[in-house]
């Protein structure tokens, strides 16, 4: 494993998809030197981490990592493309302006579940393709896709944690 800097083309990439989410301004306010690349192989995490720990992290030569993962780069048709995590999702929440649905209590609990959210559980809708999901409290729960139709579907969710993730 090793860590490096971002550069000036993988930010660009980021802020494009968190224009996505984000006003102009809550993107320009965000802390981008907070963020580094982990690689390994074919694996290309971005972490997020504070300053604080950006610092300690300098001091060690063999490290795995350090901080929350952020997103991550993948190759696909030779294209590199970013993709925002769910706490990558989660760190950006309380900004989400675009892109977002808020569920009532039955669509929460049946999202943290892992089931998919039908319309009739939706209280606001903003925009369509990959959303953030609030509960009526705007406090994250996961992410959805929705297309059109009568349902959005459950991409992950922070239930995933305790059914999957250990």
């Amino acid at each position: 494993m090793r860590y490096r800097a971002l550069n000036t083309g993988e930010i660009e990439s980021i802020k494009n998809i968190l224009s996505y989410y984000l006003s102009k301004e809550s993107i320009e306010n965000f802390k981008f030197k907070n963020l580094y690349l982990l690689y390994h192989r074919d694996r290309y995490d971005v972490i997020y981490a504070t300053e604080e720990v950006l610092k300690n992290l300098r001091l060690f030569k063999d490290i795995y990592g350090a901080g929350l993962i952020f997103g991550n780069f993948k190759k696909k048709e030779n294209k590199i493309k970013f993709t925002l995590s769910l706490e990558g999702m989660d760190l950006i929440s309380r900004d989400i302006v675009k892109n977002y649905a808020v569920v009532n209590r039955k669509g929460e609990v049946l999202f943290l579940y892992g089931r998919d959210i039908f319309l009739s559980s939706v209280l606001e809708l903003k925009g369509g393709g990959r959303l953030a999901i609030f509960n009526r409290d705007r406090e994250f729960l996961g992410i959805g896709n929705y297309g059109g139709g009568d349902i959005i579907k459950n991409v992950i969710d922070k239930g995933w944690y305790l059914r999957e993730g250990g």
